[in-house]
């Protein structure tokens, strides 16, 4: 590709400077929470409305037959959840027909409306996150592990019985959603999860699993890497279910380019509507874990 060559001064002196046409690339993070979640509810919200209803069927009580007796008929109850669309976020900037001009960068209003939507992504990715954290049960918060790569195999076993209790992951060891329990943790939990003896023998695969260091399945879950946390915290957390945990709505998602009023300009900018919440708190687990 070509390149721009600009008479620049630098130090009082004259120096053809290089500007280069490509534009480096963003290192942003690993965003996986929006693939780990339901949206069977988003299609009735595309057109309209503001929050989804979702009803659950209630226990119905098992009774004694007596011969000569009337039966007892009971009104059975149902469960409700309202799943909101209260997430409104936008972003909007404005580029000089100048600038752009002498940038001379192919399609600059595009590559700056891509670093908006990865931000945007990242505020998905850490609102499920944190809805997810905060909706677990009393039941399901595991305690605290010193996590090891000794230990770190029978931890794992622990979210899955939890699971398997809850009647979240049924004797096949899937979800009802037919996919294997996902377990989520961060770079260097996964690190000691690699080193685990049970890891190298979980797979055939294993040495490729090691290189990848993207996926492991162990103990019955797919395993998956997300660097949106804190490095340097004390305490890691892990979060472990399946997609009936969470469910996931969206109803605007859009862009606009439109020439500026009173200016050579060009403003670019985005509306995101979207909302979450937990709709079945069984369907995952979580842990706090210091690494030992």
């Amino acid at each position: 590709m070509a390149e721009a060559v600009k008479d620049t001064v630098i130090n009082g002196l004259y120096t053809n400077a290089v500007f280069s046409q490509l534009m480096r690339r963003n290192l942003d993070k690993q965003s996986v929470w929006y693939d780990l979640v339901n949206h069977k509810y988003e299609e009735q919200l595309r057109t309209k409305g503001d929050r989804v209803v979702i009803y659950q069927a209630g226990d119905i009580t098992l009774k004694d037959y007596v011969k000569g007796q009337d039966m007892v008929f009971e009104s059975p109850e149902s469960n409700k959840i309202e799943v909101v669309l209260d997430q409104q976020k936008y972003f909007g900037f404005q580029l000089e027909d100048i600038d752009v001009k002498q940038a001379e960068i192919k399609g600059l209003g595009e590559k700056f409306i891509d670093r908006a939507q990865a931000t945007v992504t990242l505020a998905k990715d850490t609102f499920i996150q944190t809805k997810l954290w905060d909706g677990l049960s009393a039941d399901n918060k595991l305690d605290t592990v010193a996590l090891t790569k000794d230990n770190a195999y029978e931890t794992l076993t622990k979210f899955m019985a939890r699971l398997r209790w809850a009647s979240a992951v049924k004797a096949n060891g899937t979800g009802f959603d037919g996919r294997r329990p996902w377990l989520v943790v961060d770079p260097d939990v996964l690190g000691v999860l690699i080193a685990a003896p049970q890891a190298i023998k979980a797979t055939e695969a294993g040495d490729k699993v090691t290189r990848e260091g993207t996926i492991l399945r162990l103990a019955g879950f797919d395993i998956k890497v997300s660097n949106n946390s804190d490095e340097a915290a004390a305490t890691r957390k892990m979060i472990a279910g399946t997609t009936e945990a969470f469910a996931y709505v969206e109803q605007i998602n859009k862009t606009k380019v439109d020439p500026a009023e009173k200016r050579f300009a060009t403003n670019y900018s985005g509306l995101y509507l979207y909302g979450g919440d937990m709709v079945e708190e069984k369907a995952v687990a979580g842990m706090e874990i210091t690494l030992g």
